[in-house]
């Protein structure tokens, strides 16, 4: 966290003042050298070193603000802020300015005093309207310490318009609160379901996001964006094997008995089923003769997963939905139904490996990740791909042995080392004589494969 921040604002503060050099600069080299070679407290310890040595620079004031900042080391952070303070009135950079301003009005809040907050705030915006640190959100949050969350919230809204990456995690969280349990309006309710899909791309191995949106849903009276959240979460647990497919079958059959026989909920449930059934051409002429209340990222993949699938697919539509991949990290689905749309386009080859390596390591285990080994194997004139395992895999394997699983747990590998030649089983033997080191695994692999 602490590199990615220095690195964050020396790089803009190495930018703002490259065009006003000036004789004592020498200390850039040391900073440049610092982010090299230390990372958290170290660099830490590194910077107040270096401030000792050179006392009159604002930059590294700033960084080593930040970085007390982001350890809610408050007081300390601010001793280094007033020290800077009559560096930056000197200053002629709007961005070294822009920052320090900007670590004014963060340590402002933390030190719950809002209206310096705001203050601070808006002297940062003053050298830099287009906000890159995005001090315009932690304006957001003086405002709603002040107790003014109609101003909290224009100024998130409008943040979260522009550019929802200058979110951190803890921003998101506050926006939240911010909208309340029981968003009044559809605006928000929008808002609060698109703060929840942000969730989910940052955080994709973690379930029950799908199901706080549909609880939100649900209670503003959207059931068909409440069934698509639900079926998100249900499908999302169906490829990491939490689920079968027997249940969620059910799971639509008891909820058909709630609806009318024309309601567009259950047009909607049928769909999910010819989703799951491949029914891919039933499928997309139902997602797409349907339009949710509340947009959702799942209902996008839904209709371009069906149609990238279906009798229509073509080019375009596998590269229209191969851009959403930044929108389902580790979702196998998205890989998996990627990789088939390009198989039934006959593009499918060795150049797309990395694409289907994606989706086998999204959960080796499952019956799409074997499939996706099967296909891989093809396209290496193996019949047996099943018995394929990426290199990642056989470090985990590698790694239980050490940690004091039986040999036998490599059975798998096994498997590998018997098939013929491949670039997969070059991988495995030079794996060999770093397990044999391991007790017990050279007898096992002796008896298993006279190797």
């Amino acid at each position: 966290m602490f590199k990615k921040l220095v690195l964050i604002l020396f790089i803009a503060l190495v930018a703002f003042t490259s065009c006003s050099k000036k004789a004592d600069d020498s200390y850039l080299a040391e900073m440049e050298a610092l982010i090299k070679e230390k990372t958290g407290d170290e660099l830490l310890e590194g910077f107040i070193a270096l401030d000792k040595k050179y006392p009159n620079v604002l930059m590294l004031k700033v960084n080593i603000s930040g970085m007390l900042l982001m350890k809610d080391e408050v007081k300390p952070a601010g001793d280094y802020l007033k020290a800077g303070l009559p560096l930056a009135k000197k200053s002629s950079s709007d961005g070294e300015r822009y920052v320090f301003y900007t670590n004014m009005a963060m340590y402002s809040l933390k030190s719950q005093d809002p209206n310096k907050c705001i203050d601070y705030a808006k002297q940062a915006l003053s050298f830099n309207k287009e906000d890159p640190l995005g001090v315009t959100i932690t304006m957001a949050k003086g405002y709603a310490n002040k107790g003014d969350p109609i101003s909290a919230q224009k100024l998130m809204k409008e943040q979260w318009a522009a550019n929802p990456n200058k979110f951190t995690d803890v921003d998101l969280f506050d926006f939240l609160s911010l909208l309340g349990n029981e968003p009044d309006n559809v605006d928000n309710l929008t808002i609060v379901v698109g703060i929840i899909d942000e969730f989910i791309v940052r955080k994709p191995g973690v379930l029950s996001f799908g199901m706080q949106q549909a609880q939100y849903l649900e209670q503003a009276g959207y059931m068909t964006s409440a069934f698509i959240a639900t079926f998100s979460e249900m499908d999302r647990m169906r490829f990491l094997n939490k689920v079968n497919d027997e249940n969620i079958y059910a799971a639509l059959d008891e909820a058909k008995k709630n609806f009318d026989p024309n309601s567009p909920h259950l047009k909607f449930l049928d769909g999910f089923r010819a989703y799951m059934d491949e029914d891919f051409d039933r499928a997309s002429a139902i997602f797409d003769s349907l339009t949710p209340e509340v947009p959702l990222n799942y209902y996008t993949y839904l209709q371009m997963a069906c149609r990238a699938n279906s009798s229509k697919t073509s080019r375009e539509l596998v590269n229209a939905f191969g851009a959403l991949e930044d929108k389902f990290p580790l979702f196998q689905g998205y890989y998996y139904y990627l990789w088939t749309s390009i198989r039934k386009n006959n593009l499918l080859s060795k150049e797309d490996q990395p694409l289907m390596e994606h989706c086998i390591l999204s959960n080796p285990g499952s019956r799409f990740g074997i499939e996706t080994k099967k296909a891989l194997g093809k396209l290496y004139g193996l019949d047996n791909g099943e018995n394929i395992m990426l290199p990642d895999e056989l470090t985990v394997y590698l790694m239980r042995v050490r940690n004091g699983e039986k040999p036998e747990v490599l059975e798998p590998v096994a498997k590998l080392l018997e098939m013929k030649d491949n670039p997969f089983k070059d991988v495995a033997l030079n794996l060999v004589p770093e397990l044999k080191k391991l007790p017990g695994v050279s007898d096992w692999l002796n008896k298993r494969l006279g190797i």
